[in-house]
Order: C-alpha cells, then sequence, then structure tokens
C-alpha cells in the first residue's frame, strides 16, 4: 500500500474516536477533528508535493538523458547496448531508473518492455510516457532512433525554457497573492478591533434597556437542531477549542478565524496554478499562508490586541 495513504487512514480513525468517546465534550472531540484533519490532510499533501518536484526534476534530466544516449546510438551500438553506457552517467534523480532499466535489460528483458515498465511507474508524468512511446515507436519500425531521440531532446529543452521563463514572469503574481492575502489579514484585525468593542458596547446598552442593539446571530439556534444553524454550531465549536469567547464575540471571531485559513488555503493553490501551473505546486504556498495567517490571529486574540 502507497505509504501516502496511511494518514488518512488515522484521521478517519480519531474522527471516530472523538465522535464516539467525546461527543459530549465540544472542545476536545474538535480539537481530535482538526488534529484528524490536519494528520491526514496535511502529510498527504506534503508527499503528493515531493511526488511533484520528483517527476519535475527526473523531467529536467530527460534532454540531457537523451542527447547522450543518441550521440551512444551515433557510434553505431544497439540500443540496449547504449542504455547501459549511459547508465554510468549522473542524472541526478534520473539515475537510479536509468539503472534499473539497464538492471532489467541484464536480465534479458526486452527493451520495449522494459522502457514500458519505466513509463509505468512514471504514470504521472505525461512527458516521460510520451517520450517513451516515440522511442518504442522508433524502435520497433527500425527508424533512425538517435535523430528522434535529438529532436526530441531539442523539443523537451524548448518547453522547459519557455516554462521557466513563464515562472520568472509569474512570480511577480505570486508575490501579489502573498500580498493580498496579509491585507486581507490587516482588514480582518481591523474588523475585530472596530467591530467587537461596538458589540461588547451594544451588549452593554442592551442590559440597560436600549432598543436599538446588535443581537448575537446564532441566538436563534440556541438548543435548536436545523440545518440553517450547522454554521453556528461550527463556530461555537471553533470558539470552544481556542477559547474566542462566547456570545456574538465568539461569532465573529470565530468567523474571521475560518475566512483566514480558507482564504490562505485557496490562495495558495492559485498562486501555485499561476506561478508553476499546478495546484500541487501551491500546497507549500497554501501552507505558509494559512500557517502564519492564524498564528498572527491567535496571537493577537490570545494577547487581546484585536
Amino acid at each position: 500500500m502507497n505509504i501516502k495513504y496511511i494518514p488518512p487512514m488515522v484521521s478517519a480513525i480519531l474522527i471516530i474516536v472523538g465522535i464516539v468517546f467525546f461527543y459530549t465534550d465540544v472542545g476536545v472531540m474538535g480539537n481530535l477533528v482538526v488534529l484528524a484533519l490536519v494528520i491526514g490532510i496535511v502529510p498527504f499533501v506534503i508527499i503528493s508535493y515531493f511526488e511533484f518536484q520528483w517527476i519535475r526534476a527526473i523531467e529536467d534530466q530527460m534532454p540531457t538523458f537523451l542527447l547522450d544516449l543518441a550521440e551512444t546510438q551515433k557510434t553505431g551500438i544497439p540500443l540496449p547496448d547504449a542504455l547501459r553506457a549511459v547508465s554510468r552517467t549522473d542524472y541526478g534523480r534520473l539515475s537510479p531508473e536509468i539503472k534499473k532499466i539497464n538492471d532489467q535489460i541484464s536480465w534479458g528483458i526486452p527493451v520495449q518492455e522494459v522502457l514500458d515498465r519505466f513509463s509505468y511507474r512514471m504514470k504521472k508524468s505525461d512527458m516521460v510516457r510520451r517520450i517513451v512511446r516515440i522511442i518504442n515507436a522508433t524502435y520497433s519500425s527500425g527508424g533512425d532512433i538517435a535523430r528522434t531521440m535529438e529532436a526530441t531532446a531539442s523539443d523537451i529543452a524548448s518547453i522547459k525554457e519557455a516554462s521557466q521563463e513563464r515562472k520568472a514572469m509569474m512570480f511577480q503574481h505570486v508575490i501579489v497573492m502573498y500580498a493580498i492575502y496579509f491585507i486581507f489579514i490587516g482588514i480582518i484585525v481591523g474588523l475585530s478591533k472596530t467591530l467587537i468593542p461596538m458589540l461588547q458596547l451594544n451588549m452593554e446598552t442592551a442590559a440597560l434597556g436600549g432598543v436599538l442593539t446588535f443581537q448575537d446571530p446564532c441566538a436563534a439556534c440556541a438548543g435548536a437542531v436545523q440545518l440553517f444553524c450547522v454554521s453556528c454550531s461550527t463556530f461555537y465549536a471553533t470558539c470552544s477549542m481556542f477559547a474566542l469567547g462566547i456570545g456574538p464575540t465568539c461569532y465573529y471571531r470565530a468567523l474571521f478565524v475560518l475566512m483566514a485559513i480558507v482564504q490562505g488555503i485557496f490562495s495558495g493553490l492559485v498562486a501555485g496554478q499561476i506561478g508553476e501551473g499546478s495546484v500541487i505546486a501551491g500546497v507549500k504556498h497554501s501552507l505558509i499562508m494559512t500557517a502564519s495567517g492564524f498564528a498572527v490571529l491567535m496571537i493577537l486574540l490570545q494577547a487581546g490586541l484585536v
């Protein structure tokens, strides 16, 4: 079983334990659910991100590997011997795969089958799978493999160069995404600094018999089990978990914290799509934004500054 599926299984077990044994204590159950989500999601996305980086590193070495293989082929030796020759060259992350290809050929496995196995291991890379299909088609038809690989390497290098240029151009847009997120955090802090005192003042006014006062948005949900009260239950659970207060203060503080988390997650994913053309690449941005935004809000809230 793939190791990255273990954390979600542990997460599911923790959620079941929280629901079964701590359903009467919202704070404890909520913290267990959050812990379960962190255990289930964070390792999974981190492992997926490292897989993405591993595939990118292999793709980066493919043009060099193909050119070396083409040069070796020009001497007139068969493809299996050419693969054996280039397996001694260091290609970074690609080297273990080339050595594995060489080992399988030495065991007597046909070249095309060996390359198909390599393609299967790299099934998340469309580039590698296309390269293998081209090599196998050229090899089986008796075409000029060296020329084919040179042309393929040239095309890949051009694509990689264009990708790097795009990444450099989009870097400023990623910075803008970070700026937008932290401006959003600043707006939340500003709202909390003005709105919460107003709510507290209006609650005091209501206690003295005032009429035009803000009411708790979740007052109607007290003791009620209705669909539109799910959000209020979520806010109350968040307040119990992080000691954010009670009543309207709880509602708005929990709303701000959850907004910061959601905004951080999706802003990071968008930044990854913009900067590197992959949502998975945005995982690191999501972790940075969400962790920093949550930390800033919790420090200010617990210090009583907002």
